[in-house]
């Protein structure tokens, strides 16, 4: 009996796990997030950025993490998505950007941040409060 009970609670935090991985980028995904309305975050990097190279794991580690497994996370390539960067209301200018939103709309953005602990909290205050 505890073996299936293992087995089932295992099973159940993979799966809670593969629903918060950060997902590529496209404009696809991102009006099908903002359609949903739900809390979600697009973060933008570049393979040359030493920051995003520290952000990005502790983001995706981040969104694993109450209260924020739940929401959804883009990963954007900041080179290959110009175009779509000059479409927001506020254009994203440089990589190491991660942007957070909530009911269709930007309630925030977070600039240069790599701490893993200031991104969950930055992220979980904004869609609180917001």
């Amino acid at each position: 009996m505890k073996k299936i009970i293992l087995t089932v609670a295992l099973v159940l935090n993979f799966q809670s796990a593969l629903a918060a991985e950060a997902k590529p980028f496209s404009e696809n995904a991102f009006k099908s997030a903002i359609s949903k309305g739900e809390s979600f975050v697009v973060a933008f990097h570049s393979d040359s950025c030493g920051s995003c190279k520290i952000q990005k794991p502790n983001l995706e580690s981040a969104l694993k993490e109450a209260p924020l497994e739940s929401v959804e996370g883009l990963m954007a390539n900041f080179e290959s998505t110009n175009e779509f960067r000059k479409t927001l209301a506020k254009p994203v200018r440089g990589p190491s950007t991660i942007l957070v939103f909530k009911n269709g709309q930007e309630v925030a953005r977070i600039l240069g941040e790599t701490s893993k602990e200031k991104i969950r909290n930055l992220i979980a205050n904004a869609i609180k409060t917001n």
